[in-house]
């Protein structure tokens, strides 16, 4: 299987259009009334220009390439690993080195890796456990069904579906299965679909990481690994167990099979018959059916956190590659047709007494957690400071709770308000819908 994963060779073209303007700083709001709030987690923590977001970024990938910059120093290392790769800075660049900043990013710690000085040295860990153990984790595989314990003793055990047929695999992802806090995002997920009546399973033990950890700290040859046996898996998953549909709740594998999957030149073909939809998408889909019924009243007023992987980073740029609308390479146009901004929040508001209010930034404009791209393991305490930031914003709504749909930022944003000693408490939109749901008739 051949994976199309560019070099910061072969995306010079496009870091050398960066213009250095700025505007990658800060998330604009025209209004009425106009406000602008800064974006980049790095450049708001640590301020240097080089840490500012897809400008100070793109001076890092011209400074390797003409030999300025080497990843021997190991302040240099540091700095090109203190960034979340949230792609705020995306959203806001308006010249042609928008549609390719994060895969940018990335690219210098490929390079870094690739010339054995990344990553970080507590991400290594990361690694490593992958290829000990299929998980960044350093967890054992038996670990990985703990979660599904209180099932089993229910006597509703989860189908496994290494030996039994369903239409559709929930794929649970590292972080549900392995955070002891985030594993209320899979139990409540698999709680709902049993009440809906859902024929799923999990593949168990046997799940592989979808390599969006590997990838995003510059491992591509690790995430090639795990990713080509996904692949494999997904597709013997639906030759003989007849799956069709994957479901995850995570926002991290959802970005990943849906995205970075996409470089495989066999991609089209492994995943023929078979959706990738989040939690999200399915709950939206089954409300509009009018198959989803809530009759529970919670009286809450929440606000909701866009997790960068199910937002942003699922945009899709038109780029004018032949100079026949513009120029050769110039940035057409955005599509976020994938991007689940609305679907969340319509279930949230369809559910009776919720009453949503919106933080400042919002939508593409969210402002990160803190704790993507390697950061809440190579940068434990920087990571939860960026979340409590967060969790300051969400206070100023005034909401009870704040709501998102990513394990990781769930995590990542609790910890962030018992590091500033707030009493926002984070849940997942699975948690909320589980609440309200009424138990199968």
């Amino acid at each position: 299987m051949n994976w199309n994963i560019p070099s910061l060779k072969e995306l010079e073209k496009h870091f050398w259009r960066c213009t250095a303007c700025g505007t990658c700083r800060s998330a604009y709001d025209y209004g009425p009334p106009p406000n602008a709030r800064p974006i980049c987690p790095a450049g708001t923590e640590f301020g240097f220009e080089g840490y500012y977001s897809s400008k100070g970024k793109a001076a890092y990938a011209r400074g390797v390439m003409d030999g300025t910059l080497d990843f021997d120093d190991p302040e240099f290392l540091e700095a090109v690993y203190k960034c979340t790769v949230c792609a705020g800075c995306q959203n806001q660049c308006q010249v042609d080195f928008k549609p390719h900043i994060p895969e940018v990013i990335e690219a210098l710690r490929r390079e870094a890796v690739a010339r054995g000085a990344g990553p970080m040295p507590l991400q290594k860990n990361l690694v490593q456990s992958m290829k000990n153990y299929n998980n960044p984790y350093q967890g054992p595989r038996r670990v990985r069904t703990e979660w599904t314990r209180p099932f089993k003793k229910a006597k509703t055990p989860i189908k496994n579906i290494n030996k039994k047929s369903a239409p559709i695999l929930f794929y649970v992802g590292c972080t549900g299965a392995f955070n002891q806090v985030a594993r209320a995002v899979p139990t409540a997920t698999a709680q709902i679909f049993q009440k809906l009546g859902l024929d799923f399973g999990i593949l168990g033990e046997n799940e592989v990481c979808c390599g969006s950890t590997a990838m995003r700290l510059g491992d591509a040859a690790e995430f090639k690994r795990v990713a080509t046996a996904n692949l494999e898996t997904f597709r013997n998953l639906h030759e003989e167990r007849g799956v069709n549909t994957i479901v995850t709740s995570c926002a991290g594998c959802y970005r990943a099979i849906k995205k970075d999957y996409t470089l495989s030149s066999d991609f089209d073909k492994m995943m023929a018959g078979i959706k990738v939809v989040h939690t999200v998408d399915y709950l939206y889909d089954l409300l509009q059916e009018g198959k989803l019924q809530f009759e529970k009243e919670l009286p809450w007023t929440v606000t909701y956190h866009d997790p960068c992987h199910t937002g942003r980073h699922l945009n899709k740029f038109k780029v004018d590659k032949d100079g026949s609308e513009l120029w050769e390479g110039a940035y057409v146009d955005i599509d976020e047709s994938e991007c689940l901004y609305d679907k969340p929040r319509k279930l949230l508001q369809a559910i009776p007494g919720v009453e949503l209010v919106e933080m400042d930034r919002i939508r593409a404009n969210s402002y990160c957690c803190g704790g993507g791209g390697g950061v809440m393991t190579g940068f434990g305490d920087w990571a939860a400071k960026n979340a409590g930031i967060r969790v300051a914003e969400a206070m100023e709504t005034r909401a009870e709770k704040m709501v998102t749909t990513c394990p990781f930022c769930h995590y990542n944003l609790n910890e962030g308000a018992k590091r500033s000693g707030s009493s926002m408490a984070t849940h997942d939109l699975t948690e909320i819908i589980n609440m309200v749901l009424p138990e199968k008739g």
